[in-house]
């Protein structure tokens, strides 16, 4: 197992590690001195396992925030998910519905021209009354 001889806050240690998590473990290191950096303020006015819990406790809020911002960020997938779904079943439920108008306006298509021959036939025989009528008339005029 391969050692790397780095430093981090200021103390020279060697760390074992597994082959292919040094640029991993490079990356770590980094990270950590950067957020001590934050505290260089202190140094020689507190100790240094103040300034490393001061880092921990930093670190388990930023830990604590990504958790929450990943539950939530679950949660709405989660409910996107639901919308997503109930968006398809109104999608499937619009198409059907468009289909019954389309199928009810067929329907009343037929019943206007079912009814507007109706409608001529009554005129053709209103116009034979009547011209029975006008006959009637003139033969008993006659």
């Amino acid at each position: 197992m391969p050692t790397l001889k780095t430093t981090i806050f200021n103390s020279a240690i060697d760390i074992n590690y597994e082959e292919g998590d040094k640029n991993k473990l490079l990356q770590l290191i980094e990270n950590l001195n950067n957020r001590l950096k934050k505290y260089n303020h202190l140094i020689g006015k507190v100790s240094d396992s103040k300034i490393i819990i001061l880092t921990s406790l930093a670190i388990e809020d930023d830990l604590m925030e990504q958790k929450k911002l990943i539950s939530e960020q679950s949660s709405i997938s989660n409910d996107l998910n639901v919308n997503e779904l109930h968006v398809e079943k109104l999608s499937s439920e619009i198409i059907s519905l468009k289909n019954k108008i389309l199928l009810l306006e067929s329907k009343l298509d037929e019943i206007n021209k079912r009814d507007f021959l109706i409608e001529d036939e009554i005129d053709k025989i209103n116009k034979q009354i009547e011209n029975l009528n006008k006959s009637m008339l003139s033969i008993y005029n006659e």
